[in-house]
């Protein structure tokens, strides 16, 4: 995709927001998460409070396997449990604290001024696009056959004609940083762009010389469009030299990677996983279905929070766990998804970086006392007792996991603690479902559902 296919892309994306509801993810906050003590007390609870100050004993148990009946509307009911219990691979746990990473004026000058190594960048909302710039996205957007949005489109190409009137011939260079969200520089020869927004970031290269951006077997094709392919952040592969196009070594892209994230005050991230950058070219107008060419070129290294070598993210899939709710709460500043980051090294340095919800750690209290694995069940039985109809019991729990959950604090804002929970739930067509979070401190049930 050449320039003026990303910015109509943007846009559409942006169009594509406004008219979908924004998934925003609420956990419930409890009492204790802001300026916690590590010790929670659970006086109210009349159950077992033996705790463990290690993991061996739960890892060795073999699994909850009871029934238990309970009264509900429709009568009694058996419950069934024959659940694997799933626990970390370390000895202890802890809670740790964070905060949202600000992403105001000072943080998008840091971030700029690292990216781009110290070049002058530009405004590149589409108020500061130049004339050539305007001209690209109307023809572009004049040529655009779907009625779907042609509304939307009609609207659009009203704007950027009017914007036209003003609009100059070269770019203009940035200083303030408050009122734009969008900005451009060449990165030596490549044209590259940042977008900033509440919670995320994303720098990549638009194109290079004219030509779209990537490995150089694909550039001497003169493919219509050479673009990186799709990748998950959860990488598995280890970066394979022997069929990178890229002159440098996958250690030493990781140790620029490093650097990057050390001088942006990430240097706390853990590792997650790393692969060889994979594109692709191909001719859209093409009607040959094998018109096309992919190469390796460069390195991607993904990291994340987390602690003892392990990352949050890779704890509960909290996608799975709420994929069954609807969100009716936009506020950004209550989304509780685990942070993560990506980055492309390629022979021109630092080219891609994603970020998702970066956070920084602020405190870290170690070797936390756990509740007891029986009064775990125990407060868990209790629950579903207590609350039967919220819960389908039809099938049988077949999962207890302990890991760390994101708690929003409620008391500050742009705050959270991950702090040790376990869940019981059954997978359901690859979704976790009926879950049930407690806190492993204090037994508090965590309930999703009353927080949207």
């Amino acid at each position: 995709m050449d320039k003026r296919g990303n910015m109509y892309s943007r846009n559409m994306r942006l169009f594509a927001a406004i008219m979908t509801l924004i998934e925003a993810l609420v956990l419930t906050s409890f009492t204790g998460c802001a300026g916690k003590k590590v010790d929670y007390g659970n006086e109210s609870e009349s159950k077992e409070t033996k705790n463990m100050s290690a993991l061996a004993d739960i890892r060795a148990d073999s699994g909850w396997n009871e029934n238990f009946t309970i009264q509900t509307g429709n009568g009694e009911k058996t419950v069934y449990v024959y659940a694997n219990i799933v626990v970390p691979d370390f000895d202890n746990m802890s809670v740790v604290e964070v905060e949202n990473v600000k992403i105001d004026a000072d943080y998008k000058k840091r971030f700029l001024d690292l990216y781009f190594g110290g070049n002058e960048y530009y405004y590149h909302d589409p108020d500061h696009y130049t004339v050539d710039e305007l001209n690209e996205v109307i023809e572009y957007w004049q040529k655009e056959q779907d009625d779907t949005y042609r509304e939307w489109l009609e609207q659009r190409l009203a704007e950027y004609r009017d914007k036209l009137e003003t609009a100059k011939t070269t770019y203009t260079v940035a200083k303030d940083l408050e009122n734009c969200e969008v900005f451009a520089g060449y990165k030596g020869d490549v044209f590259c762009e940042v977008e900033f927004e509440a919670h995320k970031v994303h720098a990549y290269a638009l194109h290079q010389s004219g030509t779209d951006y990537g490995p150089p077997s694909l550039r001497n094709e003169d493919y219509d469009t050479i673009t990186q392919t799709f990748q998950d952040d959860d990488l598995k592969d280890k970066a394979d030299e022997t069929s990178n196009e890229g002159s440098k070594s996958a250690a030493s892209a990781k140790k620029e990677a490093g650097n990057f994230l050390s001088k942006l005050g990430m240097q706390d991230l853990v590792e997650r996983g790393e692969c060889e950058c994979s594109w692709i070219g191909f001719n859209i107008d093409s009607e040959k279905e094998n018109d096309y060419q992919t190469a390796a070129w460069g390195y991607i290294y993904s990291y994340a929070t987390g602690i003892d070598g392990i990352t949050f993210k890779d704890g509960f899939d909290m996608d799975t766990y709420l994929s069954g709710y609807e969100a009716i709460d936009s506020d950004i500043d209550d989304v509780t998804l685990p942070d993560s980051t990506l980055l492309t090294v390629t022979d021109d340095g630092i080219i891609d970086v994603q970020m998702e919800y970066p956070v920084n750690v602020t405190q870290i209290y170690k070797d936390v006392e756990l509740i007891s694995l029986k009064n775990i069940e125990q407060i868990i039985k209790a629950e579903i007792t207590e609350n039967p109809d919220k819960y389908d019991t039809a099938a049988t729990f077949n999962k207890l996991q302990l890991s760390y959950l994101k708690i929003r604090s409620d008391s500050e804002q742009g705050k959270y603690s991950y702090v040790p929970a376990w869940v019981l739930s059954r997978m359901v067509d690859s979704n976790e479902q009926n879950a049930i979070f407690v806190n492993a401190i204090d037994g508090t049930i965590i309930n999703l559902e009353n927080s949207l």
